[in-house]
């Protein structure tokens, strides 16, 4: 591992220039954010939408023996899926009998890896240590090394070769599967034995269970390439599509989506529209919170100047950083929760109107208590009058009560 690290400052002139040259970016990114946002409900929307559609209509077919009456429609199809030619990757000559092959290719090459801190200091500068860490590592990507920031002596060749997948049509009792379905199958078995293949092939020796071009297993270099071999077996699949003839091809939703799915063995309808459905809202998830994240950012970096400003005095800088971040949250959740219910709002109503009532009413919380508070720490004007003494209030009091009348003479 090779280590480096660099300082640099920046001055209070410098940061105040920066951190107002950043509202226009934050701006940018509470624009994206919204987009990302909005874009993301809907999508997430017509493809649950879609995949209902999908799940009310497929139909279970009974075996793999072809039956015009389903033409057309959709179908969950499940049996044994044959190979109907042989696969080779041509480059290294192996063959295999299976439905998929893959030839996995990892090479020896650097990685940088960066990380910062910032110190402010007194007078509003800061102070910003970078460490430069590089790490040989096997990679099935190829890294660029032109981007390292200390590229000497860390440059990673081209790799020789490179990964590739190779698959045929299948059969399944009457019916075809096209090269397009059969790659879907995935390769999840290792290809152990390699002894059918040459000692030596293009410069790349054989090891029996791998291939190795290089000349030390034990001790690589940079440059080095291992390669390994994966396949997809015959056997039992399950596949949901649309039946066209003998052939299950996409089926196409009223809203237009196009879905085909393929499972190892033997799988039922429920249990696959489940997992899609499931996959659906994880994805829906993952990305509103990189939306209200990039918000976040965005509305951060418009507030940023405060912090700058009062960075002069670091401690104070970091009070009012704190502050701000709060702020820039607060206004993240409740214009995230607006726009997410609104995007909702031709499908689901209801639910539209109370994301955006506790919006709302999180916003009334919020500014509630930031007019306790300014009310709390208001101090009282120079020109008021201050509150009477004890005895004032005595003394006011008494002079206020009308003297007691006299003892009325009795009667007679």
């Amino acid at each position: 591992m090779d280590h480096f690290t660099e300082t640099t400052r920046t001055g209070y002139g410098s940061n105040i220039g920066n951190s107002f040259k950043g509202i226009i970016t934050g701006v940018i990114f509470v624009f994206i954010a919204i987009g990302v946002l909005w874009w993301n409900e809907g999508r997430s929307i017509e493809q649950a939408t879609a995949l209902n559609e999908m799940k009310e209509n497929i139909i279970t077919l009974p075996n793999t023996k072809y039956d015009a009456q389903y033409n057309g429609k959709a179908v969950l199809l499940q049996g044994s899926a044959k190979p109907l030619s042989v696969i080779e990757d041509t480059t290294f000559g192996l063959k295999s009998n299976g439905l998929n092959l893959r030839r996995n290719v990892e090479m020896y090459q650097w990685e940088e890896k960066s990380t910062s801190h910032t110190e402010d200091k007194l007078g509003g500068g800061t102070e910003t240590t970078t460490t430069y860490d590089y790490y040989k590592v096997w990679s099935s990507s190829e890294i660029s090394s032109i981007s390292f920031k200390h590229p000497e002596g860390h440059q990673n060749p081209t790799m020789a070769y490179k990964s590739q997948s190779f698959s045929t049509d299948a059969s399944m009792g009457d019916y075809h599967l096209s090269q397009n379905i059969v790659s879907r199958f995935g390769t999840g078995i290792s290809v152990g034995d390699l002894s059918s293949l040459p000692k030596n092939i293009h410069g790349v020796t054989n090891h029996g269970s791998y291939l190795y071009k290089g000349y030390n297993t034990t001790y690589p270099k940079v440059g080095d390439l291992k390669i390994t071999f994966s396949y997809a077996p015959a056997g039992d699949y399950t596949i949901a599509g649309k039946l066209q003839n003998r052939d299950i091809v996409a089926y196409t939703t009223g809203n237009g989506k196009n879905f085909i799915f393929t499972r190892s063995g033997m799988v039922s309808a429920q249990k696959i529209f489940q997992e899609e459905l499931d996959a659906n809202s994880m994805l829906t998830w993952i990305l509103r919170f990189v939306g209200l994240l990039v918000m976040f950012i965005g509305f951060n970096m418009i507030l940023k100047p405060l912090s700058t400003l009062a960075n002069v005095i670091p401690m104070v800088g970091s009070l009012v950083g704190g502050v701000t971040g709060l702020i820039a949250g607060a206004i993240t959740l409740i214009l995230g929760s607006i726009i997410i219910a609104l995007a909702w709002f031709t499908s689901r109503p209801m639910l539209s109107l109370g994301i955006i009532g506790t919006g709302v009413v999180i916003g009334i919380i919020l500014s509630k208590m930031g007019k306790r508070d300014m009310v709390v720490s208001t101090p009282p004007s120079r020109n008021s009058t201050p509150p009477p003494s004890v005895e004032e209030s005595v003394a006011q009091d008494s002079s206020s009560t009308p003297p007691p009348r006299g003892t009325p003479p009795p009667r007679r």
